[in-house]
């Protein structure tokens, strides 16, 4: 008896999955639950296998087992706060684990804004005055950029006759234009994410297409 090949199982299940997936069109169904349980599943097993074989092992065993004081106290910190983080699982002990959350908040935020002003902000800034764009557009990309900021921000000038406080005049001016800024930033990118799904959508198609096609001239003859 001849095993099907690697080939055939992929195009079965590929074909069995979309179909399950696409039923959600009919509604809420046991065949839908089932393939985007399994998704979710295999995408967690997965993610479980890249954190041992590239974080825990590579950063943490490794290090630890390899008799070089510098990198077992290096990895001594990770492994500390890991521990305080699982504090947080019991009452009496979650203020330890606060340690871990402080760190990683910190860091994370230090991370991001880093990386949006010196990857994101000043780069397309300086991109757009150095790029021979117009005056015109250079002017709309920095007015937007400023104003979606200047959105986020929330200083108050302290209470007003009513006695509730509120931006002065000019910052509500700007927020409202960054908000606008923002409202069409935020369309587009669902505009592009629709356009995406439609594009997934077609490939998927074309590909059960063709993966039947491939089988029905040997079915016929």
């Amino acid at each position: 008896m001849t095993l099907p090949s690697i080939d055939v199982i992929g195009g079965v299940l590929g074909f069995l999955f979309t179909i399950a997936l696409l039923s959600y069109l009919l509604g809420d169904n046991p065949v839908y639950r089932l393939a985007l349980h399994t998704f979710v599943g295999v995408a967690s097993g997965y993610v479980v296998l890249v954190v041992i074989s590239q974080v825990l092992t590579p950063r943490l065993a490794i290090p630890l087992l390899s008799g070089n004081i510098d990198q077992a106290a290096m990895a001594v910190v990770p492994l500390v706060l890991f521990v305080f983080l699982i504090f947080k699982l019991s009452p009496r002990l979650a203020v330890w684990g606060n340690v871990s959350i402080a760190y990683l908040v910190g860091v994370g935020t230090g991370v991001a804004v880093g990386g949006a002003i010196n990857g994101t902000l000043l780069p397309q800034l300086r991109q757009t005055w150095l790029s021979g764009e117009s005056l015109i557009n250079a002017v709309l990309i920095l007015a937007g950029t400023v104003a979606t900021l200047l959105y986020f921000q929330f200083w108050l000038r302290g209470d007003t006759a009513g006695g509730n406080p509120e931006r002065v005049a000019v910052m509500r001016v700007l927020a409202d234009g960054g908000q606008v800024f923002l409202v069409v930033a935020l369309g587009v990118i669902y505009g592009g994410m629709i356009l995406s799904g439609i594009a997934i959508f077609s490939e998927r198609l074309m590909a059960m297409v063709e993966w039947v096609g491939s089988f029905l001239p040997s079915f016929l003859g």
